[in-house]
């Protein structure tokens, strides 16, 4: 993936976390989850696991952005470098 789309997703993938919609709808999903988890019997294993893998799956879309996030900010830090190179090196051309 070229730079700019890196930073293209990195940016899109903040717009994502800073929604407040979308970060409530995610807590929500992880507070019903825990709810859930807490009343359910414990002799009920297999929903037990389903719902700890659902509660994996929502920190994991979360970290999965992050991961964007921070891909985006390298490639961003990486563009500027290599502008202020191109820059540097224009200088001693002209």
């Amino acid at each position: 993936m070229k730079l700019v789309e890196e930073q293209t997703r990195g940016r899109r993938a903040q717009d994502l976390l800073d929604n407040e919609v979308l970060a409530e709808a995610l807590d929500a999903i992880e507070a019903e989850v825990v709810a859930m988890w807490s009343d359910c019997p414990s002799r009920d294993t297999d929903g037990k696991e389903a719902l700890w893998q659902l509660m994996k799956t929502s920190k994991k879309f979360r970290s999965i952005l992050l991961g964007y996030i921070k891909t985006g900010n390298m490639a961003t830090e990486n563009i500027a470098r290599f502008e202020e190179k191109r820059g540097i090196r224009g200088m001693f051309r002209a």
